[in-house]
């Protein structure tokens, strides 16, 4: 009885030699991910996700990261792990509260949306972001605003990477349901450096300010010079005042404006500053002095010619004409007495206030 139950002992032992030997063949025959060097048999999850798209494998190889603490030996913590504000300084954590969170408390929240080895989406950022002690399935295969993939959902409000989180907020909330807002990329205005606060930009200005940015973009706009060559920031968050509207005597000094009757006009009384159709950034509808809006074409300095500052064919409808009342010639109603046909410039220099 006893060498029978030692016989089936030692079978059992054979057979558990064997299952572990079958285990060790398996496990040395799991090749590690391409590019993952030899970190990859024991990390092979890790190391697959670092392959992704999205991982950190175009820049980094795994030693950048994780240092050797053990030269020659593996085991429990034979590596470092960095903090992520080592590489990425300038980034500040969300929301505005965990902002300023520094060494392993920054990290952990920077881990609660993003994969340091990477993922199936964009930017390292995990298929589950966790907020407030639960997990969110999140897509984010696509760098846009609102989008399918994106980081809003026009299909199923509230289920996108920016949403998911969002409590609070008037615009594009968890719930799904939230007041109207812009659809281009969210980030364009979220800055990560400034923990996803509103920021206001040179590069995001035509958000808000789009007919002006066109104007910009026109022949006769100041496309040499940038937004804030005229418009200093005052505050970064976007809303009234947040920027400085610089007098044009600060780049035009020699320039005057013309004051009829000792009223000196304001420069944006006839020009768009931001940019026109017509040459010298003359505005296309002006206001006179009385009020009305008097449509204005003007194209070439010729003087007493169509799109120049008197009309040959409709008196009285040229730049220099509409707001004309009380002059000797070229007069708002087409009337006045012969005078020069060449360009007004030559008598009538912008520089003297248009004083003969």
């Amino acid at each position: 009885m006893l060498i029978q139950e030692h016989g089936r002992l030692a079978a059992w032992v054979g057979m558990v030699g064997l299952l572990a030997a079958a285990t060790l063949r398996s496990a040395s025959a799991q090749s590690a991910p391409p590019g993952a060097g030899e970190c990859g048999t024991c990390h092979y999850d890790l190391a697959l996700a670092y392959t992704f798209p999205a991982g950190h494998a175009a820049a980094l190889d795994c030693i950048a990261c994780h240092g050797d603490r053990r030269p020659g030996r593996v085991g429990r913590r034979h590596r470092t792990i960095p903090n992520c504000a080592t590489c990425h300084d300038d980034v500040h954590g969300h929301p505005t509260k965990a902002a300023e969170r520094l060494g392993r408390r920054q990290t952990r929240n920077c881990l609660n949306c993003h994969d340091p080895h990477g993922g199936a989406n964009l930017h390292l950022v995990r298929n589950l972001v966790r907020s407030r002690q639960h997990l969110y399935d999140v897509t984010f295969t696509v760098d846009a605003g609102l989008a399918p993939g994106g980081l809003a959902s026009p299909t199923d409000p509230g289920s996108g990477m920016c949403e998911v989180c969002h409590r609070k907020t008037d615009f594009y909330p968890a719930k799904g349901r939230g007041d109207a807002h812009f659809t281009a990329n969210c980030t364009l205005c979220h800055d990560h450096t400034r923990a996803f606060a509103p920021v206001a930009t040179e590069d995001n200005c035509v958000l808000c300010h789009q007919d002006e940015a066109a104007r910009h973009t026109m022949p006769s706009g100041h496309a040499v010079q940038t937004c804030t060559t005229c418009h200093a920031e005052r505050d970064p968050t976007p809303g009234p005042d947040h920027r400085a509207i610089e007098a044009c005597q600060t780049c035009h000094p020699a320039t005057e404006t013309h004051a009829p009757n000792g009223m000196a006009l304001p420069c944006v009384q006839c020009h768009d500053p931001h940019g026109s159709s017509n040459t010298k950034l003359v505005r296309e509808i002006i206001t006179t002095p009385s009020g009305a809006d008097r449509p204005i074409a003007f194209d070439n300095l010729t003087g007493l010619a169509d799109g120049s500052f008197a009309s040959a064919s409709a008196p009285g409808t040229g730049v220099c004409e509409i707001c004309h009342t009380t002059t000797r010639h070229y007069r708002a109603d087409g009337t006045g007495s012969p005078h020069y046909t060449y360009s007004c410039l030559g008598c009538h220099r912008h520089n003297d206030g248009f004083n003969p």
